[in-house]
Parts: C-alpha cells; structure tokens; sequence
C-alpha cells in the first residue's frame, strides 16, 4: 500500500491541497451570514447589493475548487486502486505451487474483489473524508478564535470526549471487519465450488441440498456484516449526539453574550454557522477513525500478498539439459510425516522415452512435479546437467520443459489462443503441433476452426479434444523435455496410440509419461518403463524385460491389463 501511494504522490499532493482549500473556503459563509444579517437590519440596500456580487463569486470560486478536488480525488482512488490491485494480483502469481495450493482459489478471488473494495470504502475514501475534515476544522477554529475566543474554548472543552469514542470503538471495528474479510471469502469460495460442481449437482439432485448450504451461508454473512454495521452505528449514533450536545452548549452561550451587547445579530448568526462548521467536521472525523483503523489487519494481509517473495527455488542459473537429468537419493513429503518420495535413485537420459506406471497414490505426479521445480523443501538432489535444481532459475527451467497435466484447463479464448498461449509462432509449428497431436483431425468439422471459442474452461469441448489441445500446447513449445500427467486418459486407446507413438517418434525429445494404459503395443515403444510402488521406483526396464521377470510389474500388468 505504502508503494501505491509513494508512486502517487504529486496527485496526492494535489488532492490534498484542494480539498484543504474548498473545504476551508466553507468557513467564510459564515462571513456571508454576518454581512447578510447586518445589511438586513441596517436596511442598506447599496450595501445588500455589493454582498450578493461577493455572494456570488463566492459561491463560482468555491464550486471551482470542490470540482478540481472531486476529480483529483476520483482519479487518486483508480490510480491507488489499480496498482494495488496490480501488486496483489502479481503477487498470487508469483507464489510457488506449495504457497499458492495453500489457499482456496476463492480466497485470491474475494481478495481482489471484496477486500479491495473495503479498502477504497473503509480507507482511502475514509481518509480523504478525514483530511477535508480537518481543513473545514482548522478554517472553523480560527474563524471562532476571531469572533470570541471565548466561545471556542467553551466548545474545545466540550468536543474533548467525542475524541475517546473512536479510541474505544476503533479496535472492536477492526476486529469486526476482518471477521467479515474472512467471512467474504468463505462466502466467494462457497459460491465457487457450487458453479463449479453444477453438473454434478444437477446429475445427483442436489439443488435442493446446496440452496440450503448456500442460504445458511449467506445468513452467516449477512449476521457477520451486520454486526459490523451496528458497531459503525454506535460510533455514528454517539458522535452525533455529542456533536448537537455541543452545539447547544454553544448556542446557549452565544445568545447569553448576545443580550449582554458582546455580539451582535450577524454575528451570532455566524457563530451559530461556525458552531456547525466545528461539529460535523468533528463528526465526520470521530466516524472515520475507527474505519482507518479497522482496516489495519486487511492491509497487513494484502501487503503480504502483494509484496510476496518465493524463498523456495530461487537459483539464478540457466537449466541445461544435453545429456541427462539425475535423481539422487530423493525424499519428500508433503507433511513432514509421512512419505510420497522414499529414496528414489534414477537417471533420464535426453532424448530417451520413459513411461512411468504404478498404482493410484504411489507418488508418481508428485515425482514429475518434484523434477520440474513444483516444490523446494526435498531431500536429496535432482541436477539437470550437474547442475543443482537449487541454483537454477525457474523461469528458464519453465520455458525448457512442457507438461501436460490430466486435468487440462482452457482459457475462455479461441482454440488457436490455448494452443499458443498468446505466444508467436509460425504455421509450420502450429501445424506441426496440430498433427502430431490430432487437433487437426476435429477442427476440420467447424466452420471456425482455430478462431473456435472452447468456451468457460473447454465447456465447447469434449474431453478428449481438450486433452489434444493441452498436447499441441506443449509440442508447439518445442521444449526438449516432454512430460505427459495421464495427458491421454480422456482419449480413446487407439487416439491414445496415435497420439503417443507420434509423441515417441521425435528424435529430439525426452519424453516422461505416466500411464495407466497398459497396453503393449505402447509399452513397448517406450526405452524404460519406470514402476513405482509406496514412493519408490520397485522396477525399471524395458517392456520385454519387465515382463520376462515376472516380478512386481508382472503382477501389476497382469492384473491391469
């Protein structure tokens, strides 16, 4: 936050004056009464007739300076607001996979939406509201000081306690907001998992099950807000009376000092005016107080996410990758007590073709994700090249090496845009990637073709051309490493086979897949077949070989197949 606002400190510098400036020129109305009062007694019509031309330059040169400080505000607001919102967002995605999977999607989404929104409402509108305050309050104080130093020190001491409300209520407040910021997330994810599971809601008649999941939700938000609500309503409801209790301590006094001859008409009404002036400023203040404040524990938590930084793999040297990948003595687990990766020892030597195969749970995505950087707290060593995935830079290990997950999502693009990933290639790429992983064998069918829109996450699509995209977008990329997650799982066997015998016949190209395929012909096209059981590799070898030894992937295939 302390970012945005340094990156904006002219306008700010700007907006600041000119809210000084106008809300400080409305003070002088109360001068406007005086005169008017004065003139309305006196009966000079000369006189009357020189203060409505003051009026009424008065009024053009006030609305002029209320209209640069309303425009310079608004356009402070988008600027603080954008780049915040910028920072955040920046700062989710530099998360690592283990941070980022920490946290429910919804969560990042109600952060960017419900919370910024607090913070432009309950912060920089709350400050902006305070500082224009403050420059009505000082003009009003220095008026008073003018006409009856008297009189405004009666009403300093009386404004004293409408100082302590804020100091009582503001940290009730900020407990409140951020029980209603957690409360705002949980309500986004709710949501989120609900469209998201339409179809099995809709398959399994749960309609009736999540409107009551979804309405019980919704009470505990509204429940939560509204206690919010009623704590800003005592502050409002406690300013106020104060604010009137002091005005009429002062109105009391004013006509006292009226009937002894120490005022007169116009003034008393000016300091009746002024009485005004120095209450709602006052009001306006003590309100905003506490909003400020409650917003602390909000701009903690969003200055961590905008501000993040990965302290995981964080190395600075370019991958290579020309004659192997080496797993030494590997160990992981994601919670420290029990073990996916138990001791696994391995080479993946470039261009050779590795399936890898073992029950569901064995450790085997874990492993793939482990050799692309997904996470850093391991034991042992994974060298690309002898050199430490510890000291390389990610982002360059990223553009050398593609996966392609089961799970595929597509943006809300064009087929041609979740193939390229808004990337430039030539023709001859794309239409190398569309042959050799059969997207070029559905597209022919739609008038549209490349420019088709998949839809809300591939909603246009079927599974198995999702997964054909989700190939093509990782050959077009040309990587010399080729990882398939169970890339074909949601194609046919003999889509499967064209697809991966394409995939295998790529000279210049490693290629890692995990399968629960067991088909022959494939296998056996494969240079190692790689099987793990409880974490660890059990057996590797080629098909023929495996299966000659009738061991562990014996058993396994035999049963599978």
């Amino acid at each position: 936050m302390k970012e945005c606002i340094k990156k904006n400190k002219l306008l700010i510098f700007i907006t600041v004056i000119f809210s000084t400036l106008s809300s400080a020129s409305m003070v002088f109305v109360a001068k406007i009464y005086e005169l008017f009062f004065d003139v309305a007694k006196s009966g000079d019509i000369q006189k009357f007739k020189i203060i409505a031309i003051y009026s009424s330059i008065y009024v053009l040169v006030i609305s002029t300076l209320f209209y640069i400080y309303k425009i310079a505000s608004k356009k402070l607001i988008r600027n603080v607001i954008t780049m915040l919102r910028g920072k955040i967002f920046a700062g989710i995605l530099a998360r690592n996979f283990k941070d980022f999977t920490s946290l429910n999607t919804a969560d990042y989404i109600s952060y960017l939406t419900n919370d910024i929104k607090l913070v432009e409402d309950n912060y920089i509108r709350a400050l902006l509201s305070i500082w224009q305050n403050i420059g009505m309050f000082i003009g009003t104080v220095l008026m008073l000081l003018y006409y009856s130093p008297l009189i405004t020190i009666v009403i300093f001491v009386s404004s004293i306690i409408m100082f302590v409300i804020p100091a009582i209520l503001g940290k009730v407040l900020g407990k409140k907001q951020n029980i209603l910021s957690k409360e705002l997330a949980k309500f986004t994810s709710k949501i989120k998992d609900v469209f998201l599971g339409f179809d099995v809601i809709q398959s399994f008649n749960l309609v009736g099950y999540m409107n009551n999941v979804f309405n019980k939700q919704n009470k505990s938000l509204s429940s939560k807000k509204y206690d919010t609500d009623k704590l800003m309503v005592m502050n409002d409801v406690i300013s106020q009376t104060l604010g009137i209790a002091v005005q009429i301590i002062s109105s009391f006094l004013c006509v006292y000092l009226v009937i002894t001859g120490e005022l007169t008409i116009g003034m008393l009404a000016a300091i009746l005016q002024l009485c005004v002036n120095f209450v709602n400023p006052l009001m306006g203040i003590m309100n905003n107080i506490p909003l400020v404040n409650s917003m602390k524990p909000i701009l903690r938590k969003l200055d961590y996410l905008s501000n993040y930084t990965n302290n995981s793999l964080s190395g600075t040297k370019k991958p290579r990758f020309e004659d192997k990948l080496t797993i030494s003595n590997l160990e992981f687990s994601y919670d420290s007590k029990n073990p996916i990766i138990q001791d696994i020892n391995i080479n993946i030597f470039k261009n050779k073709k590795y399936a890898v195969i073992g029950q569901s749970g064995c450790g085997k995505s874990t492993l793939i994700k482990l050799l692309l950087g997904y996470y850093s707290d391991f034991a042992g060593e994974i060298k690309y090249d002898n050199e430490s995935l510890r000291d390389i830079d990610i982002t360059t290990l990223n553009e050398m090496t593609s996966i392609i997950h089961q799970n595929v999502y597509m943006f809300d693009e064009t087929i041609r845009d979740n193939i390229c990933l808004y990337k430039d290639y030539s023709d001859e790429e794309l239409n190398n990637a569309l042959y050799y992983s059969g997207v070029d064998k559905f597209i022919e069918s739609n008038s549209n073709g490349l420019e088709s829109l998949v839809g809300e996450n591939g909603a246009n699509l079927s599974g198995g051309q999702k997964q054909r995209i989700a190939i093509a977008r990782g050959i077009i990329k040309k990587t010399p490493l080729l990882v398939l997650d169970e890339g074909t799982s949601a194609v046919d066997m003999q889509t499967a086979y064209d697809i991966e015998s394409s995939l295998l016949k790529i000279n210049d190209l490693t290629l890692i897949t995990i399968t629960h395929k067991m088909s022959q012909e494939l296998l056996s096209l494969y240079d190692k077949i790689i099987f793990m059981g409880n974490g660890q590799i059990v057996e590797i070898g080629n098909f023929e070989d495996l299966i000659n030894k009738k061991e562990k992937f014996y058993n396994f295939y035999t049963i599978e197949a």
